[in-house]
């Protein structure tokens, strides 16, 4: 009895065993026939029977991006766009390089004139992509087109911090970074919603402290004749014609000694004392000595963005770092950092840019220019109106506006036109 199941066992076995590897070989040779009719097919331009050839060896390979995107331009060709779509789509979700997949939807995309969907193919492949290099340079090859955003101002400042400040008639408010309303204009001064989270106003004559909500939050004991930003716990006052700074709770940190000053920013700032500057730590230590007759300031007041201030002496400015030392070369005009991309200087009547560490990085010739955005765009002026140009030099916005300012990371900017600011939002950002 034993050695007629051992048999049976043996027998059951080999038959599996048969079976397997008649299989095994049918699949090779049914899989191959598939791609050959697939072929044939396509030769004589019969696509749909080549698509559903392609579909039989699909059940071999299901993972194989190839056939997917084979089967796509059979579907271009028959005219069924919507199965060109989702076999592209089918072969970008396959693991692996899928950047060939990718730009042959994108470039279908863009053929149905169909730019938005292009866009938003490429911005989500390169969020879920380590490394998209390839995908970021075709999205800065379809970055230019841009469209306005409601409402105009008789001011705009850059953006810092997620804020713009907006000037309408004689009164200031706060637009959010995507161009939404924060503070209605009401205040006769608006500054920047600081460390602690309130925004210094001035309305009635009186210096307060707002939040988000427009809430009264923080109002000093005594009165100031101006009160500033709140950054690393520091706030800059002016008490009886002269500036110097408070903690957040409104108690004196220095004394009020000083003829000017900035907020403290990245460790730095600057005070003014008998017509000249010097740059101060986040201690209130001089780094360097009451010499110079100018720091350069962007639309918030801040001098030290990067953690670098330029600074005038005589008809000359340069870079200062944290260490009180000049850092690059001397130039005849300068514009503020407005990120960590390089600022626009002038030098030899030409503008170009450099980087924190003065770097000169030099494109084309510019009436004017703006320092670059943290997108990587710069406002420039050519022939009387400004544009921007990428890191390369070439314009992404042609000239066309009567002043510009920088790009923010939602890629929304002011430009303004005649005597009004509008925003605008750059199609890629």
């Amino acid at each position: 009895m034993k050695k007629i199941i051992i048999a049976m066992v043996i027998f059951l076995w080999g038959a599996a065993l048969y079976i397997t590897v008649s299989t095994s070989v049918k699949k090779p040779l049914e899989y191959k026939r598939y791609l050959d009719d697939a072929k044939q097919f396509e030769k004589n331009e019969i696509y749909y029977d080549a698509i559903l050839s392609y579909k039989k060896a699909l059940s071999y390979e299901p993972e194989n991006r190839d056939l997917y995107l084979r089967i796509a331009d059979d579907c271009y060709l028959l005219g069924d766009k919507e199965g060109f779509e989702l076999n592209c789509m089918s072969a970008i979700q396959i693991e692996g390089d899928n950047e060939a997949a990718i730009f042959k939807l994108t470039d279908y995309y863009l053929e149905e004139n169909r730019k938005e969907d292009a866009i938003s193919l490429l911005k989500t492949q390169a969020a879920a992509k380590e490394n998209s290099e390839a995908i970021d340079a075709k999205l800065k090859l379809l970055a230019g087109e841009y469209e306005f955003l409601e409402g105009e101002f008789d001011g705009i400042t850059d953006t810092c911090g997620n804020y713009m400040k907006i000037k309408s008639g004689e009164v200031y408010g706060i637009l959010d970074a995507a161009g939404g309303q924060v503070i209605y204009p009401q205040y006769e001064q608006i500054g920047l919603f600081g460390s602690n989270g309130f925004a210094p106003v001035k309305k009635d004559n009186k210096y307060y402290y707002i939040d988000v909500n427009n809430y009264k939050r923080r109002v000093p004991e005594e009165p100031y004749e101006s009160l500033g930003i709140a950054n690393q716990n520091i706030i800059p006052a002016r008490k009886e014609g002269k500036y110097g700074y408070l903690n957040e709770n409104f108690q004196p940190v220095t004394e009020f000694v000083y003829d000017d000053l900035t907020p403290v920013l990245n460790g730095m700032g600057a005070v003014k004392k008998n017509g000249k500057w010097a740059i101060i730590g986040e201690n209130f230590e001089n780094l360097t000595e009451f010499e110079f007759d100018e720091v350069v300031r962007d639309d918030w007041g801040f001098c030290s963005r990067n953690g670098v201030v330029f600074v005038k002496s005589g008809e000359d400015y340069h870079l200062i770092n944290k260490k009180g030392m000049q850092v690059g070369n001397i130039y005849k005009e300068v514009k503020a950092f407005v990120s960590e991309q390089p600022a626009a200087v002038k030098k030899s009547g030409k503008w170009i840019f450099i980087t924190t560490d003065g770097k000169e990085l030099e494109l084309s010739s510019y009436e004017d220019a703006k320092s670059f955005s943290s997108i990587g765009y710069a406002p420039v002026r050519k022939n009387g109106k400004w544009g921007y140009i990428k890191s390369n030099g070439d314009f992404v916005i042609e000239p066309a506006f009567d002043s510009a300012k920088s790009f923010n990371s939602l890629g929304v900017a002011p430009v303004k036109i005649k005597e009004m600011w509008k925003l605008i939002k750059l199609d890629v950002y």
